[in-house]
């Protein structure tokens, strides 16, 4: 457990230590940069499901780029995450370089790639891999001039080298801050 926590403040530390510097890359982002979430993640696999069925997740999305593409009803940027999904001493945090693509009337979609730091069920083991994602959202906003944004959306997390044991299904609602 030392171990995870030790690898989970790595990955934190290398965010904060990153984000900055990227975010001097291209135009200045303006609003809703940060994308917080909560959610279940629901593994696909009967050995991690025997750890739980549900499991918690969550995860803090950054915009280091916004508008990267431009279009007629479309519109995409290009950002960082560092999320978390586990049960118990099982988990994965996978650290993502992020596209999120935004089409029209508060639909929009996510893929990421990036790498996973993962502790295995049964076996206890601790592995790195490709971590990925692949999702759909909604956007909703409230509020005078739609200040706070809420979003629900649906993902595909997956992880290599461990036997598909850290793939699966999440479901999250998120604020942009």
């Amino acid at each position: 457990m030392k171990r995870a926590w030790l690898t989970f403040a790595a990955a934190v530390v290398l965010a904060v230590w990153t984000v900055p510097a990227f975010a001097q890359w291209g135009g200045e982002t303006q609003g809703n940069n940060l994308r917080v979430r909560i959610g279940a993640f629901f593994p696909s696999k009967s050995i991690s499901r025997d750890e739980a069925n549900t499991w918690f997740g969550a995860g803090v999305d950054y915009v280091l780029q916004r508008d990267v593409v431009v279009s007629e009803g479309y519109g995409a940027d290009f950002g960082v995450s560092l999320d978390y999904y586990g049960s118990g001493d099982v988990y994965n945090v996978p650290v993502l370089l992020n596209y999120w693509g935004k089409i029209g009337g508060g639909l929009n979609y996510v893929a990421g790639v990036g790498v996973g730091f993962s502790k295995r069920p049964v076996s206890g083991d601790t592995k790195t891999g490709f971590a990925y994602t692949v999702g759909v959202g909604y956007d909703l906003a409230f509020g005078e001039g739609m200040g706070t944004q809420l979003f629900v959306e649906v993902r595909y997390n997956g992880l290599t080298g461990t036997d598909n044991e850290h793939n699966g299904f999440a479901v999250y609602l998120g604020a942009k801050f």
